[in-house]
């Protein structure tokens, strides 16, 4: 039975006398194993816990891709569940949207950038995607339509307040500044929805129960809208759609052919059709005159037209880019008879240089109740809003500011006109050519000649319309416009065509070095291609200045020399090319340039007309190798094709100092080496083919031969090598080689017996080197060997016959009487020494067989 240990606690004496006598029994024990412990410390201290370190990194970055992985995977499984619930909506659209600076992102890709192979390659543009500069007013009208936008953001009573001042200011500046009073704007954003709006105001003028019945007012007596020939196309088609009308309620007014400008509006042809359409029971409802038509900017007769309007109740409609200068102090008089017009549309963004100015169309409003139901007038106080970049912006520049910007356009017009007078060759459209002004004499001519300084404006238009044309100072023969001869040219046609080319060329020219002074290429009725400057629609995007039209006149001026060059000197070119039996003339009238010629080779001079497919094609080839040498020296050489697919050479522009019979020379001769070569080609295309046939038909000749004298047995290979050896064939294979100097085939038995000959005179009698060596005999035609294992035959079977002549020759004392000169001279006569020393094709590798074999 275990006896219980009395318990003691810590602080007790005995527990203290326990504690020490168990310390000093353990104490040498601790004293020893201390160095262990520090031991085993620092062995956890500098191996375990790096370890363990490395290992709670690697946990923990294992931890953190596991993690990425699974948000990934999460993300993942979001993405693919919206697809599968929002299938229908756009891939850019889909999500919760993008930052602003993402979305700002993908606006300048928008604009500055274009998508190009399938969207996976980009291409910064750096020419056609350009800002305009804006000045102080434009960056005002910018920030307009912003305002504009934000201002939609007001209390009701606000917006309407601010709409309503906003619609008042402009109704009343716009009347006044245009001098087009009691009228009422309106604004619009396509060019001709302003038009469109008006007709359907001059149909309810016209049909009162029109707004009630609709196209049954109209069935009796169908409306009629006259339009000038000089408007763009398709736009009655558009008013008639817009409408609802039928195509046959528009008609078209010519324009002036006997006398005046030819795209003015024919007043007296105007007056005939209204009357014939008055007759036919119709009723005549608008008519659209121009202030300065599209393209040539000619002023209509206005005040003849408004006189014709009145007297048959017909709505007058100006439209033109001379209804600019109604805002300046002194308006032309031709442009102030469409005040009296019953409306007018306004271009300002155009002519004030301010982008994204709505166009404005004024009229003159006799009946509200007719304005409203044709829905001219707006209650809107958000649409009403769209006029505020044009409040802001008339209230930036002011009437001084406009009249400047309008004024500075129209004289850089008048500066380009005044050069223009100067110019001989230059045929302008848009006016008549300014005389010139007559010496002063007395005091009646300087009082006229101040007056019309005074009223120059007058005839001056913001449009410049010209073209290259032949010189019209130079003398020849003028007929009045109104004669009744007629003078008939054959080719007035072609010639119309090639000054086309020449004005289009003239274009493009002028556009890259002058891009300041921006040029249209246009095309006018009985004119043809001609070039069109317009300042009003672009002097104050471009800044274009009166130095700009100096620097494009002087551009001008030195086209035109390389023009007048070409032009005189092309019948020159044609008299020129007809002195050349090769050289055929072809017609490529929209080539601008001297003229274009087809080289003819002499095989086919006589049946030009009569060319084969084949031959056609081989002069096509001919042609363009000689536009790819002639390319080599001149870069004004080019391909061209004439109508029946022909390649023909053709020639560019000049200047004054070039020599045309050196060009034409030059294209001569330079054929001629074209088409030498390829005869040389063709001719040995051809001999080589023949010596081929031939070749073959002797081949296949000997092989009957010898199948008919050998027989059958000596064909098969095992039999043929038994038989051989036990009874040699007497026949000796022949040996050929194709000469191409001649184009014959030769046997190769003389070549190697000669050959051989050489050999056994070089081994019996050195060549002395004192002595001369005879002068050569003529040399026989060396032709090359036709295959290696022929050449190798022949010089086995000769070898027999060679050592057997020459052991005969040493055994007989007697020679003929040339051998020892022979001798003398290296034992090779002057014929086997050239054949040695110059083989033809595949001649070397004969010699050395036939040395192989001597040896």
């Amino acid at each position: 039975m275990a006896t219980p240990v009395p318990s003691t606690s810590p602080g007790s004496p005995s527990a203290t006398k326990q504690e020490l006598s168990m310390e000093e029994d353990q104490s040498p024990k601790t004293k020893g194993a201390h160095g262990d412990f520090s031991l085993e410390n620092n062995f956890l201290r500098n191996l375990v816990d790096p370890m363990t370190d490395e290992l709670e990194r690697s946990v923990a970055k294992t931890n953190a891709i596991l993690d990425k992985m699974s948000s990934d995977l999460e993300a993942e499984r979001k993405q693919r569940f919206r697809k599968i619930l929002h299938p229908h909506i756009p891939e850019e659209l889909q999500g919760g949207g993008k930052k602003e600076e993402e979305v700002m992102q993908l606006v300048d890709q928008l604009v500055f950038y274009e998508e190009i192979n399938d969207g996976q390659e980009e291409v910064e543009l750096n020419e056609s995607a350009q800002l305009q500069d804006l000045d102080e007013t434009a960056k005002l009208t910018v920030t307009a339509h912003s305002l504009a936008a934000h201002f939609t953001t007001l209390e009701p009573a606000a917006l309407e307040r601010a709409a309503s001042k906003l619609d008042s200011d402009c109704k009343l500046w716009l009347s006044r500044l245009f001098r087009f009073k009691n009228s009422v704007p309106v604004y619009h954003d396509k060019r001709y929805e302003g038009l469109a709006r008006i007709c359907q105001l001059a149909l309810y003028t016209k049909y009162p129960k029109y707004a009630t019945e609709g196209f049954e007012a109209l069935y009796s007596r169908p409306p009629v809208i006259y339009i000038s020939a000089s408007a763009p196309p398709g736009l009655g088609q558009y008013l008639c759609q817009q409408l609802g009308l039928p195509l046959s309620c528009t008609c078209t007014v010519p324009c002036n052919t006997h006398f005046g400008a030819s795209s003015k509006m024919d007043v007296a042809m105007l007056e005939k059709l209204i009357q014939d359409d008055v007759a036919a029971a119709k009723t005549p409802v608008l008519l659209l005159a121009y202030a300065g038509t599209p393209i040539v900017g000619h002023v209509d007769n206005l005040q003849r037209l408004q006189e014709i309007s009145k007297a048959n109740n017909i709505w007058l409609h100006v439209e033109g880019h001379n209804l600019a200068t109604l805002a300046m102090f002194s308006v032309p008089t031709s442009v102030e008879s469409a005040t009296s017009g019953d409306s007018i549309t306004l271009d300002l963004s155009k002519w004030l240089g301010v982008p994204s100015l709505p166009y404005i169309t004024l009229f003159k409003d006799s009946d509200q109740s007719m304005t409203d139901a044709a829905g001219l007038t707006t209650v809107d106080a958000k649409l009403q809003l769209k006029c505020l970049p044009l409040w802001m912006c008339l209230q930036s520049l002011g009437h001084e500011g406009m009249v400047n910007r309008i004024k500075h356009s129209c004289e850089l017009a008048k500066t380009l006109f005044d050069h223009l007078d100067k110019l001989s060759t230059v045929k302008q459209i848009s006016r008549d050519r300014k005389k010139r002004d007559k010496e002063v004499k007395n005091i009646k001519d300087l009082i006229s000649k101040a007056i019309s300084a005074l009223v120059v404006f007058e005839i001056v238009t913001p449009t410049v319309v010209f073209k290259y044309a032949e010189d019209v100072l130079a003398p020849g023969a003028v007929v009045a416009p109104y004669s009744t001869v007629k003078m008939e040219d054959d080719n007035e046609d072609k010639d119309s065509v090639y000054f086309d080319a020449l004005n289009t060329w003239l274009a493009e020219a002028l556009q890259v070095s002058n891009p300041n002074v921006p040029i249209d290429l246009v095309e006018v009725d009985k004119e043809g291609v001609c070039i069109r400057y317009s300042p009003l629609e672009t002097a104050q995007v471009k800044g274009t200045t009166k130095e700009h039209v100096e620097q494009f006149v002087e551009s001008l001026k030195s086209n035109l020399s390389v023009l007048n060059a070409t032009t005189i000197q092309r019948k020159r070119f044609k008299s020129i090319v007809s002195n050349h039996s090769n050289l055929s003339l072809v017609d490529l009238d929209s080539w601008a340039g001297l003229g274009a010629v087809c080289y003819i080779p002499e095989l086919y001079i006589q049946k030009v007309g009569e060319l084969t497919e084949k031959e056609r094609t081989d002069i096509n080839n001919l042609n363009a190798e000689l536009v790819h040498k002639l390319k080599a020296q001149d870069t004004a050489f080019s391909t061209g094709h004439t109508a029946n697919g022909m390649v023909c050479v053709r020639f560019g522009l000049i200047t004054t100092d070039t020599d045309v019979d050196e060009l034409v020379s030059l294209v001569y001769n330079i054929g001629k080496d074209v088409e030498e070569s390829s005869k040389f080609l063709e001719s040995m295309s051809e001999m080589i083919r023949k010596g081929i046939e031939e070749a073959n038909k002797e081949l296949e000749k000997e092989n009957t031969e010898k199948l008919l004298h050998e027989g059958v047995l000596r064909q098969v290979p095992v039999v043929s090598s038994i038989l051989n050896w036990w009874s040699p064939a007497k026949e000796q294979i022949k040996g050929r080689t194709f000469n191409l100097t001649s184009g014959k085939i030769i046997p190769t038995t003389d070549t190697y017996k000669y050959h051989m000959q050489l050999q056994e005179d070089n081994s019996s009698a050195p060549a002395s080197p004192r002595e001369v060596a005879p002068p050569k005999l003529p040399q026989p035609e060396t032709p090359p060997k036709l295959t290696q294992s022929e050449t190798l035959k022949t010089a086995g079977e000769v070898k027999s016959q060679l050592v057997s002549q020459s052991a005969a020759g040493a055994s007989s004392p007697t020679t003929s009487p040339e051998s020892p000169k022979l001798l003398q001279n290296g034992g090779a006569s002057p014929i086997v020494q050239d054949v040695a020393s110059k083989p033809a094709v595949g001649g070397a590798s004969e010699v050395s067989e036939a040395d192989a074999v001597t040896s």
